[in-house]
């Protein structure tokens, strides 16, 4: 694996974001986005990208709730037993129960949009409920290595909609063959919470044995991946001894490998359009999901074939599509279908 951190850039201030009328509203929270298909395929807006991201808009009391209830099974380490995957389409119990925020992944990201909604979502809750944990502790955006900058731009004109983001773009490095190569690693501080995080002493987010507390930063990565080859770019995570807010807390370096870990919520959106692709996406969705992971993936029929949902049952995965009026009428009645999947227990 390519050794990386060395020629790290210090946390910057994404630059001023240019004035351009949001695309949609998430809770009341702006997207900007603009589609370059000169870019290349991962410019555009694909069509289940836009249907996902309108059941964020128009059902973001269900994605929350139901992101509650992962955050309380990721805390308690408990099975839900009968939890059906059609939860998705019904507002859940939101009696206060200890959770955690989640680890969630983007696959085939193409331009970040669809993350950046996630993150709209988790931003709104995190403005509306100080002192909790956020829905999303960390999102992690991935693609091929030519679409990292894509990314990256979204996610920097939507800089109010996270705290801390890393970036590792091997394209622009220069590097990616030698053992001991290494590139720059961009880290940049959000405007999330600037004005809404809460004293340490009204956080109640991460409270250890000796009853200190520290709120957790939502935290994006940017980084490559390819189905199926079960590795992502490893990134030196530092935080600051400086917290905004008086908050003090000691430097952390931890070399988090990101290809090791298991996420709790996973969405995609048009990736199964090739059936090439089944067999390696399968293999992540695989690797990358614990027995408890909700995946929510995008599906235009025309293009995805049945041996696709086939081979999702053949190696151990449930699903179930969630119903036509949840998507907006553009959308009903053809041939686009937005799918909840998790691993048969």
């Amino acid at each position: 694996m390519t050794t990386i951190g060395h020629n790290r850039t210090p946390h910057l201030r994404p630059s001023p974001t240019p004035s351009i009328s949001p695309f949609l509203f998430i809770n009341k929270i702006p997207i900007v986005f603009s589609e370059d298909w000169d870019t290349g395929i991962g410019g555009g807006l694909w069509s289940t990208g836009l249907a996902i991201a309108k059941y964020f808009e128009r059902h973001a009391d269900i994605v929350t709730t139901n992101l509650i209830g992962l955050g309380r099974v990721k805390c308690s380490g408990k099975n839900t037993d009968e939890r059906e995957l059609n939860s998705w389409t019904q507002k859940s119990d939101e009696n206060c129960v200890k959770r955690e925020g989640l680890m969630a992944l983007e696959l085939g990201s193409g331009n970040g949009f669809l993350s950046v909604c996630l993150l709209a979502l988790n931003a709104s809750f995190k403005m509306s409920h100080p002192g909790e944990p956020p829905l999303i502790e960390k999102l992690v955006v991935t693609d091929m290595v030519d679409h990292i900058s894509l990314i990256e731009k979204t996610l920097h004109v939507n800089s109010h909609v996270w705290e801390e983001m890393y970036v590792r773009n091997l394209a622009e490095s220069g590097s990616g063959d030698g053992e001991n190569e290494g590139g720059a690693i961009n880290s940049y501080f959000g405007t999330l919470g600037n004005d809404d995080t809460p004293n340490a002493s009204d956080c109640d987010c991460d409270r250890g044995n000796d009853d200190t507390t520290t709120c957790k930063k939502v935290t994006v990565i940017a980084a490559e991946h390819r189905w199926g080859e079960q590795e992502i770019e490893s990134i030196r995570e530092e935080e600051s001894k400086t917290r905004r807010h008086n908050q003090q807390s000691n430097e952390i370096d931890a070399n988090v490998a990101i290809h090791n870990q298991k996420y709790d919520f996973i969405i995609g959106s048009d990736i199964a359009y090739r059936d090439h692709l089944h067999a390696p996406l399968i293999s992540s969705l695989l690797h990358f999901s614990h027995e408890h992971t909700v995946s929510l993936i995008g599906i235009t029929m025309n293009d995805t074939k049945p041996k696709f949902f086939d081979s999702l049952l053949e190696a151990g995965f449930r699903y179930e599509r969630l119903a036509d009026h949840f998507m907006e009428r553009e959308f009903r009645g053809k041939n686009f279908g937005i799918f909840a999947i998790q691993r048969c227990r």
